[in-house]
């Protein structure tokens, strides 16, 4: 192209018109670009706040969820051993009679009391299971008897023998149950499963190892009361009897008595079948099923046992439970198992 054919004058008018306006463009370009920036700032509110909304709904709804959710309260189970039904006592050395006895013949029942720091005989110490005399062959009733004589091997008046004895008055004793003979294997097993009951001929029966207590710490002249109040047997309560079967080879001997010849010394209350044990948290499982005791007879006694110890199954942990089990003649066994609960 030729420098002839450029429009010189042209291009000098747009510099000055540029020149011209150049103020008017810079701020309309300024004005343009702040809109711009309005716009990008409204449009990032506008999305960042229903992104946050969105979160804070989120939360909202996660709190309100924690909050509404109940927390799962942890049971614990805290088995504790009964308290001892045995009082402690030791009776004064100046004490000439250091016991009083009270036989309460409705109940089939006799507690002793010792004496008080005012002589008075005020203090239950021992409670026995016995027998009163049956239908027409009651056993008296009074408050101002007193032991007398003191028997060992006791001719009766049916021809049988009686281990151990205290008269109370004339006819009417204290002694252990029947022997066909002067021979601690003839027991009348029968009679003896008879305590507790009415079953004498109005004599006061009881287990060998109690009336043996009475013939060793109740000197002659201890003072008995016999009386009747079925509703209330005294305040020990009456202790249970055990039962021996009929058909066992010891069946002839009291299990009661300390003869160190007595077959029952080697038996004795037994539990069974108590095993380590596991569950699941949350997962509620019996600790006594299949668990099962005997007594020193042979007798099933699971109905007595009880279970020692703290735990949970709302928790995972291991823990220590303890099974025990006490039989009518005092004998105890106790089984230690271990509980798991895991997650």
């Amino acid at each position: 192209m030729s420098k002839g054919n450029i429009n010189y004058k042209y291009l000098r008018r747009r510099k000055s018109w540029f020149r011209r306006n150049l103020d008017i463009i810079l701020v309309y370009t300024g004005i343009a670009l702040a809109a711009i920036m309005v716009v990008l700032v409204i449009l990032m509110k506008i999305f960042s706040f229903g992104f946050f909304a969105d979160k804070e709904n989120i939360d909202n709804n996660q709190n309100i969820q924690e909050a509404t959710e109940p927390v799962k309260e942890i049971v614990w189970h805290e088995d504790k051993e009964p308290e001892a039904d045995e009082v402690s006592y030791t009776p004064p050395e100046d004490a000439r009679y250091p016991y009083y006895i009270r036989v309460n013949r409705a109940a089939n029942c006799v507690t002793v009391y010792g004496i008080d720091k005012n002589s008075e005989y005020t203090i239950p110490v021992k409670s026995f299971a016995c027998s009163c005399g049956r239908q027409g062959e009651e056993t008296i009733i009074g408050t101002d008897f007193a032991t007398s004589d003191k028997y060992t091997w006791r001719l009766m008046v049916d021809g049988t023998y009686g281990q151990y004895a205290d008269r109370i008055y004339e006819g009417y004793l204290f002694h252990s149950v029947p022997y066909f003979k002067q021979d601690k294997s003839t027991l009348e097993t029968e009679e003896f499963n008879k305590l507790g009951s009415f079953a004498s001929l109005g004599c006061i029966r009881m287990c060998v190892r109690d009336v043996k207590w009475i013939y060793d710490n109740c000197p002659v002249n201890t003072r008995v009361t016999i009386y009747d109040d079925a509703a209330n047997p005294g305040p020990l309560g009456k202790p249970e009897t055990i039962k021996i079967p009929l058909d066992s080879p010891n069946a002839g001997w009291d299990p009661t008595d300390p003869d160190e010849a007595n077959p029952w010394k080697d038996s004795h209350a037994q539990i069974k079948g108590a095993v380590d044990l596991s569950c699941r948290v949350g997962e509620s499982i019996d600790i006594k099923k299949s668990v099962t005791a005997t007594d020193t007879c042979g007798n099933d006694i699971t109905d007595k046992i009880i279970t020692i110890g703290r735990y949970t199954f709302d928790q995972a942990g291991e823990y220590s439970i303890t099974y025990k089990v006490t039989d009518a003649i005092g004998s105890t066994d106790t089984k230690t198992i271990k509980l798991t609960v895991v997650n």
